[in-house]
């Protein structure tokens, strides 16, 4: 009876063995979600692991046993964790290629099965959509076919899980009327003047840039330095009824300036950065928008406000063509 039993057992795994062999080898899934909100918004989600664990499926199948072990890179090409579950089994994930707003691709290894994705952006007219790919070659490996064939409908869920969670996160994030960058900002050495005064009275602000610009230009006309780079505006102490505004002309480290002014250098660091285009009426809206970017993403400021006026209003008098670049120093976690 048991040599029946396992001559039987051992016809039906020969059954199933040549039934791989017949399987499809590959395995594609693609799913796709339209956000409500700017790639930027979508890409932070895909491209900082850390972050999957606010939406990946597979971890919600063993939320408490799961272990994750991540590498030293987290964040972009490189990025890398591994896992140990008892539901699980052991794998990894790596991102292998990281295009900003774009696109990341993966590897990934189940349990000894490996497996690529691709988590690719475009636009869905005033939206993103997210295409989430994922492609396995079990070649001629009839377990890995059966594999395949089982994976198939969890790798469908776990798409359209993710896809809604990421939804859900990208579209509850602030959404900013500027475009708003973190990266780092130069050296720029300059010669400038310090005044207090209200920031409640436009005019009167624009008639005090105008009288400091102006004896700068003076003094360094007469003193023959050279200005190298567009003039801009500090503001390093700021409240409802009083702002310190120091207005500076960017010269060379070693300018020679009389002795009543002196060279002073920004020192280069990291920091987010708005561009405004138009009059300067409303600069403070990107200046609103900057302390709430900075908020959003837990932030520090290290440093001084800075306005640079690219476009110079003397040479340019469509006022829709000027452009400020206004630059918050940040310390960088």
């Amino acid at each position: 009876m048991i040599k029946k039993i396992l001559f039987i057992l051992a016809g039906l795994i020969v059954a199933l063995l040549l039934i791989g062999f017949v399987l499809p080898g590959k395995l594609e899934v693609t799913k796709s979600v339209s956000i409500q909100a700017p790639a930027s918004a979508v890409f932070e989600e895909i491209n900082d692991l850390k972050r999957w664990e606010t939406w990946q499926y597979w971890n919600t199948l063993d939320p408490t046993d799961m272990k994750i072990k991540y590498v030293e890179k987290t964040v972009g090409t490189g990025a890398s964790y591994s896992w140990d579950s008892p539901v699980l089994k052991t794998g990894t994930i790596t991102l292998t290629e990281s295009i900003p707003d774009k696109s990341v691709a993966i590897t990934m290894d189940f349990d000894g099965n490996p497996a690529n994705g691709v988590y690719a952006l475009e636009p869905d007219g005033e939206n993103t959509k997210l295409n989430l790919n994922f492609y396995s070659d079990a070649g001629m490996n009839p377990i890995g076919r059966w594999i395949n064939v089982f994976m198939k409908g969890e790798i469908e869920k776990s798409f359209d899980y993710a896809g809604e969670k990421i939804k859900t996160i990208a579209e509850a994030k602030p959404k900013f009327t500027y475009a708003i960058t973190e990266e780092t900002l130069p050296a720029i050495s300059y010669v400038g003047l310090i005044h207090t005064m209200s920031p409640q009275d436009p005019a009167a602000i624009s008639a005090q840039m105008a009288k400091m610009y102006g004896e700068l230009e003076t003094m360094l006309k007469k003193a023959k330095v050279e200005i190298t780079g567009y003039p801009f505006a500090m503001y390093p102490a700021y409240s409802e009824t009083s702002m310190d505004m120091i207005c500076a002309m960017q010269v060379a480290a070693d300018a020679k300036v009389p002795a009543k002014y002196k060279v002073e250098t920004v020192e280069v660091g990291s920091a987010i950065k708005g561009i405004y285009k138009g009059d300067y009426n409303n600069l403070m809206a990107l200046h609103m928008e900057l302390d709430q970017y900075l908020q959003y993403k837990g932030l520090t400021m290290n440093g001084a406000p800075i306005e640079i006026y690219v476009t110079d209003p003397m040479l340019e008098k469509d006022t829709a063509k000027w452009i400020t670049e206004i630059y918050y120093p940040i310390k960088k976690n």
